[in-house]
């Protein structure tokens, strides 16, 4: 494994090269054009030779420590061994942990009421992708140059579309569009889960919100798309978006799979 980083007061880089099946990977995070603090935490974790977890969260609450609860729950992943028979319950159940982990704070210290985080993690095993899911970050892949989105944005906007009560056009301006149904730290936090099947030179993408609300889905796939090295096509991602405003804390990791 070769690791790579770069830091600063507003941005974080880190790029890898695993043993597994996945190929490189790289992270970008930043803190944006307008918030103080980057509540937005990643992680890149090679559980073992043929595992490598990846996962975004981003911090719910502001000043009442998001920052903690987004820490929480790539901690709880973190624990994660190799995989078992079941590689999406091991997921949940960090999960689930992590979501306890941060109810049991509240419940110590009520100035934290608010607290919370999202939470979108995949768990790459051989050519088999596992993944959870809770709130608004993404997981992507983009394959043979299309971009499929993978995870279900849990919004109350995301359901009125669901529901057939607005249109897409009137999604990207609506009043609730970053009022989440559920999130990590939660009474009712019921992860999502699921299982896809990689191909050579897949590209796994994990966002938060405050890159993908805020770049066209078209530049979006244009960008990931072209034939820059991965490091160029992150760092090209957050840069335009900060070009676009920066109002929020901006992370993306990217993760490409061998080709034999």
């Amino acid at each position: 494994m070769r690791t790579e980083n770069a830091t600063s007061k507003r941005f974080q880089s880190e790029e890898i090269v695993p043993a597994s099946s996945v190929r490189r990977v790289v992270a970008f995070t930043h803190i944006g054009n307008v918030r103080t603090q980057n509540e937005d935490r990643y992680l890149i974790h090679e559980i073992d030779d043929d595992s490598c977890l990846l996962a975004v969260a981003d911090g719910l609450g502001g000043e009442t420590a998001g920052d903690v609860a987004a820490e929480t729950a790539i901690s709880a992943l973190k624990q994660i061994r190799p995989p078992a028979e079941n590689p999406r319950e091991q997921l949940v159940t960090a999960v689930s942990a992590a979501n306890k982990a941060i109810m049991r704070r509240v419940l110590d210290n009520m100035a934290l009421v608010g607290m919370g985080t999202t939470v979108t993690a995949v768990l790459v095993n051989k050519r088999e992708a596992h993944w959870v899911h809770v709130g608004d970050s993404r997981l992507y892949v983009l394959r043979n140059g299309d971009l499929t989105q993978i995870t279900r944005d849990h919004t109350l906007v995301q359901f009125l579309l669901d529901e057939g009560e607005i249109t897409p056009e009137e999604a990207l301006s609506h009043h609730s569009k970053h009022v989440l149904e559920q999130c990590v730290g939660c009474r009712y936090c019921i992860p999502e889960s699921g299982q896809l099947t990689l191909r050579n030179g897949d590209v796994l993408v994990l966002t938060t919100d405050g890159l993908h609300d805020h770049i066209d889905p078209e530049a979006l796939k244009s960008i990931l798309a072209s034939r820059d090295p991965l490091r160029t096509q992150a760092k090209n991602l957050i840069e335009h978006t900060l070009s676009a405003g920066g109002k929020d804390n901006i992370t993306i990791v990217l993760a490409t799979i061998h080709e034999d």
